[in-house]
């Protein structure tokens, strides 16, 4: 899974966090970048055609929303960052060392549903 670019990452960030669908002028106002709308206008329809994002028609305009969430891109990178290693094991250990008491307890509850088969519910 590719990282996203700097302006990718700013779009998708403003989406995510947007309790609506928005338009291109509205991410546009919420990044402050002084850039043009049409580079704006560009990336969004870019990361609609990665998937990124699906859109639905406002009068002339479109309104775009995520497809996915933040978590499911950080889980792709974490898969990612694991597939380059040939000791996927001690890549975990490092990754597990270093989370909290809290975060160790629900990853033990996620496994152990994992485990037995169960769907993870969050």
């Amino acid at each position: 899974m590719p990282r996203f670019g700097e302006l990718e990452g700013a779009i998708m960030e403003q989406l995510w966090r947007s309790e609506k669908p928005l338009l291109v002028r509205e991410v546009l106002d919420g990044l402050d970048r002084g850039l043009a709308y049409n580079t704006v206008q560009t990336v969004t329809e870019i990361l609609y055609r990665k998937g990124w994002l699906t859109k639905e028609r406002d009068g002339r305009a479109f309104r775009y929303t995520p497809a996915a969430g933040r978590e499911k891109y950080i889980a792709g990178l974490v898969a990612e960052a694991l597939s380059l290693t040939e000791d996927r094991s001690a890549a975990l250990v490092g990754l597990v060392e270093g989370i909290g008491p809290e975060e160790a307890a629900e990853l033990r509850r996620l496994l152990d549903a994992a485990a037995g088969g169960a769907g993870v519910k969050r």
